[in-house]
């Protein structure tokens, strides 16, 4: 592992077991995140981005849920296999994660300010008085007005913006090594937005924290990110340097969700759609996931699944169209016709 890279995930499967079958809610899953960079995972609904983020921390309900292979390796050390004593250590600490429903994650009858400061005294040793202090100082940060009063209130006296803006601070608390950001700012108006995603940037700028950043906002993507992995049917199956993403999209999937922006500079009618629906997890096709869907597939695209491939140096796509198979496929097929 490079010296500047602080998560690696390594193939990463989890699966979910029921009376239907197994769903493959993540599905061989890989990528590094660096020091200091923010990781942009995008994707519609169902795609696999949260139970990606929940498997780096080891917190999908099991049973039904198991991760089936793969490595999280935060500084080369191996988050799946590590003991269950070693692991409540890092979590909250060196790797903290922003939840995605704020309301079902705080504790409804605890008020907000000691749970903020119950990770500061059980990870940075604090004292009662300055962990107290320190929650106080990081409500009032995320931008909560009266930071005193609020920290002493419980989950259901705040609004669902206060909520979530209570989640982000005990994110941050502990200044950790990675932060995954599930949909931080779904929850928040514009102008506060701005200002939470402002203060993650500074926080990231003084200690290098490497950011892990979930959601469905490319505009939010565009402002925040370094890298983007597009993911769907619980792969990824495009990752990119951020402005080259925007720029020259290489998957077709990819190329559909940034078409169906609205474009300011056109005078559109109506918005770009992707036809179809995304398949079952229970039951996923056998050749690509998303030639259902896609205008350029071909005969082999329904035969065989495409592997995550190089493209250029920064570049990676999981289409057949970019490789020789889906040239010599696309010759078959107009012999024949």
């Amino acid at each position: 592992m490079s010296n500047d890279v602080v998560l690696e995930v390594k193939n990463l499967k989890t699966h979910f077991i029921s009376s239907k079958g197994i769903a493959k809610a993540v599905d061989g899953v890989d990528f590094v995140l660096r020091k200091g960079e923010t990781l942009g995972i995008v994707g519609e609904s169902g795609c696999g981005k949260s139970m990606t983020s929940l498997s780096i921390l080891r917190l999908i309900p099991s049973p039904p849920g198991k991760i089936v292979d793969g490595e999280v390796l935060l500084n080369g050390k191996n988050l799946v296999t590590m003991p269950n004593a070693e692991l409540r250590k890092i979590r909250g600490n060196r790797i903290s994660m922003i939840f995605q429903e704020p309301m079902t994650s705080l504790n409804p009858v605890i008020p907000v300010g000691e749970q903020i400061a119950e990770a500061l005294r059980l990870h940075q040793g604090l004292s009662k008085k300055a962990a107290w202090a320190k929650s106080v100082e990081m409500i009032g940060l995320v931008g909560i007005p009266s930071p005193e009063k609020r920290a002493k209130q419980e989950p259901f006296q705040l609004s669902g913006g206060m909520r979530q803006r209570v989640m982000i601070a005990m994110a941050l608390a502990c200044t950790p090594e990675v932060l995954i950001a599930d949909e931080p700012t779904t929850a928040l108006d514009v102008t506060i937005q701005a200002q939470i995603l402002e203060i993650m940037k500074d926080l990231q700028r003084k200690i290098g924290m490497g950011i892990i950043f979930i959601t469905h906002d490319l505009g939010v993507v565009a402002e925040m990110c370094d890298q983007v992995a597009v993911m769907y049917a619980g792969q990824i199956v495009e990752h990119q340097n951020t402005a080259e993403l925007f720029k020259n999209p290489l998957h077709p999937y990819t190329q559909g969700l940034i078409g169906s922006l609205p474009k300011l500079y056109e005078d559109q009618d109506e918005l770009q759609i992707i036809e179809g629906t995304v398949p079952s997890p229970y039951d996923y096709p056998e050749g690509c996931r998303f030639a259902e869907r896609c205008p350029f597939a071909r005969s082999i695209c329904s035969e065989k699944q495409p592997d995550l491939i190089q493209y250029d140096e920064e570049s990676k796509v999981r289409c057949w169209k970019y490789t020789n198979e889906w040239q010599v496929s696309l010759t078959k097929e107009l012999v024949t016709t």
